[in-house]
C-alpha cells in the first residue's frame, strides 16, 4: 500500500529539499516558541507548556492509531522503549510538572538524543509520508522542550547532572536488552544498527558499536553542560 497513509518503505531522501525545509520550520517554530516563553508571564508559559505537551500525545496517538489500522503495530517495534519513545512521555510529564530530575532528562536526552532523530529520522517510508512528519514534530518538541527546560524554566545544569545522565541511560540499556532477547526487538538499537541511515554507520558492526557509543554519550552530555559552567563552582 502507497500513499500518504501507506506501508510502502521508501527510502529516506536525506538531507533533501522537503527534510530541509521541514527542520527549517521546525528551527522557526522553536523559536516562537522559547522567545513567547521568555517574554510571558505564567499563565502564558502554563498554556505553552500545556500545549507542547499535548502535541506530543496527539502524535504519539496519531501514530500508534495509523499502524494500528494498517497493521503493521508490533510488540517488537511500537513499545515505548525506544530512547526517543520513553523521551516523549517523560517530556510531557516534565511540561506539565516541572519536576527538577525531569527538566534534567528532557535537556539531556532531549536535546542529545531528539536531535539526532530530526538530523537522521528512523522514516522508512520516505518523506511524503505521515510517519516522516510524525517523527520530525514529535522529535523536534522533544528538542524545543529541552532547550525550554535551560530557557524559561531556568534549570542550570550542576557538574555531576552530565554523569546522572549517563549513568541513568546505562542501567535503562542494561534494563532493555534481556527484554529485546525475549521478544526479538532491537529496542536502543541494541541488537542491531538501525535500518535507515544514523550516526552508527561511521562505527563497526554490532557488538563493537555498543562500548564506542560510550565515549559520545558522555561526550554529548559534557557538552550540553558547558553553557553553563562556572569554574569557580566547579
Amino acid at each position: 500500500m502507497s500513499g500518504f497513509f501507506g506501508t510502502e518503505s521508501v527510502p529516506l531522501d536525506l538531507f533533501g529539499p522537503v527534510h530541509l525545509v521541514t527542520m527549517g520550520v521546525l528551527v522557526a517554530i522553536g523559536v516562537c516558541l522559547i522567545r513567547a516563553g521568555m517574554a510571558g508571564d505564567e499563565d502564558r508559559r502554563r498554556r505553552l507548556r500545556f500545549a507542547m505537551g499535548a502535541a506530543i500525545l496527539l502524535l504519539l496517538g496519531l501514530r500508534h492509531m495509523w499502524k494500528a489500522s494498517v497493521g503493521i503495530w508490533t510488540l517488537q517495534n511500537d513499545l515505548p522503549l525506544h530512547l526517543c519513545a520513553a523521551m516523549a512521555w517523560m517530556t510531557v510529564y516534565g511540561l506539565w510538572t516541572r519536576h527538577l530530575w525531569t527538566l534534567r532528562l528532557m535537556y539531556f536526552f532531549g536535546v542529545a538524543g531528539a536531535v539526532q532523530a530530526v538530523l537522521t529520522p528512523d522514516a522508512s517510508h520516505g518523506v511524503l509520508h505521515f510517519a516522516f512528519y510524525e517523527t520530525m514534530a514529535s522529535h523536534g518538541i522533544a528538542v524545543i522542550a529541552g532547550v525550554w527546560a535551560v530557557t524559561v524554566e531556568d534549570y542550570r545544569p550542576k557538574a555531576r547532572d552530565p554523569w546522572l545522565a549517563f549513568g541513568l541511560l546505562n542501567v535503562y540499556a542494561i534494563a532493555v536488552y534481556p527484554i529485546n532477547r525475549v521478544l526479538g526487538s532491537n529496542y536502543l538499537y541494541l541488537i542491531d544498527k538501525p535500518p535507515t541511515a544514523s550516526i552508527l554507520d561511521v562505527f563497526p558492526n554490532w557488538p563493537w558499536y555498543i562500548p564506542l557509543l560510550e565515549p559520545v554519550a558522555i561526550g554529548l552530555f559534557l557538552a550540553l553542560r558547558l553553557p553553563f559552567r562556572n569554574p569557580a563552582a566547579d
